[in-house]
């Protein structure tokens, strides 16, 4: 009797492990058939629906026609505990970045997330007061993460930016499920803020992604389309010189989307770089020395002046845009740029149209670049 129990028993797990592969399987032929993306802008990942079933694919960093990640998001209970496949809505996330931050703030979600890194950087003020109250840790500081502190609050997810995938993430000794997350390498502004959706994702809250996403597509097609068949277009040039090198943007960067969105002429438009690349001080200045602006993002003590810009280096006074007084500047630290610009494109966009275009947008409030003309 023991040895026809024992063997009722195995095959009763055997009959439960074909049973859990076939249902694997089912995930994988719900999608055997390429169907239409829920994304639309963004080019780092993309989305997937059928029968109930979210289907994500996540591209990698140097190619992005290689699926680096993929899983699969469902109501289903059934599908508990497989690999790749996460019940939604999820309810304990550790955030790696405050750009995701934002999102899980525009979304109502910040209850959810139970660890962040670097916390001495955040701004957002309803963030700091869940840490103040122990509902957030931080998990990580000058780069360094608390590997003890993450098993010990153990969240469903950790979203992360993987600055290098041939580089494994210290966290990955957690054998916690991580996510990447980089919205960051995307160099259209709406492909960047579409991340909102992938966020959403995980915590069924795709409707009101689509619904936030969809304004922000509204608002930035509103200010394009000001400034489409504009004549005169001013030439601008950016950021500074920095440790003997000026890291320019590249010409299919982001900021060089919006200075064209804006009715800008960016003097590197031609190159086909799309992050920022090395080129000395005379370089810049051969090509920039006479540009119409100058657009900075920073941060001064006291706010920003012309007096202060000029104390960083004298050759800066001998460029056009600070002898005529066309600098555009962002504080990013009195903006909170970094936190929250990612998912307001739209607002970026008219700062800079009513710097370069004061006309088209008559009683204008900026709320990130500001052109300093006095």
């Amino acid at each position: 009797m023991k040895i026809k129990g024992i063997i009722f028993f195995c095959l009763v797990l055997i009959a439960a492990s074909c049973n859990n592969t076939a249902k694997v399987s089912e995930l994988d032929k719900l999608f055997s058939s390429k169907s239409e993306s829920l994304v639309n802008y963004a080019d780092g990942f993309d989305i997937y629906h059928n029968d109930g079933v979210y289907k994500l694919d996540v591209y990698a960093l140097n190619d992005p026609d290689k699926v680096f990640y993929t899983c699969y998001l469902t109501e289903n209970s059934g599908y508990a505990g497989k690999e790749n496949v996460f019940i939604i809505p999820s309810d304990s996330v550790a955030v790696l970045s405050a750009t995701q931050l934002n999102a899980f703030d525009v979304l109502g979600l910040l209850d959810d997330v139970v660890g962040i890194s670097e916390s001495e950087y955040i701004r957002n003020k309803d963030v700091k007061k869940l840490l103040n109250e122990g509902r957030i840790q931080n998990l990580a500081a000058n780069g360094n993460f608390f590997l003890e502190k993450v098993l010990e609050i153990s969240p469903r997810i950790i979203f992360y930016s993987p600055y290098n995938i041939n580089q494994k993430h210290p966290l990955v000794a957690t054998e916690l499920p991580m996510v990447p997350y980089y919205d960051y390498l995307e160099t259209n502004p709406l492909g960047r803020a579409e991340w909102i959706k992938f966020t959403a994702l995980f915590f069924n809250r795709m409707d009101k992604a689509d619904s936030i996403f969809d304004t922000i597509v509204g608002n930035y097609n509103y200010y394009k389309e000001l400034t489409e068949g504009l004549g005169q277009k001013p030439t601008v040039f950016s950021d500074k010189y920095f440790a003997g090198q000026w890291y320019v943007p590249g010409g299919e960067s982001y900021i060089a989307h919006i200075f064209k969105d804006a009715g800008a002429q960016y003097l590197w438009a031609d190159n086909k770089q799309n992050a920022s690349f090395c080129l000395d001080f005379e370089t810049v200045y051969s090509k920039a020395h006479n540009a119409d602006y100058w657009r900075i993002v920073g941060t001064y003590p006291g706010g920003f002046s012309y007096d202060k810009l000029g104390a960083e280096n004298d050759l800066y006074t001998t460029f056009d845009a600070f002898k005529n007084h066309k600098v555009i500047f962002c504080d990013s630290k009195k903006s909170n740029y970094f936190e929250t610009g990612t998912l307001e494109p739209h607002i970026l966009l008219g700062d800079l149209i009513f710097a370069f275009h004061p006309k088209l947008l008559p009683g204008y409030k900026p709320k990130y670049y500001y052109l300093y003309n006095h």
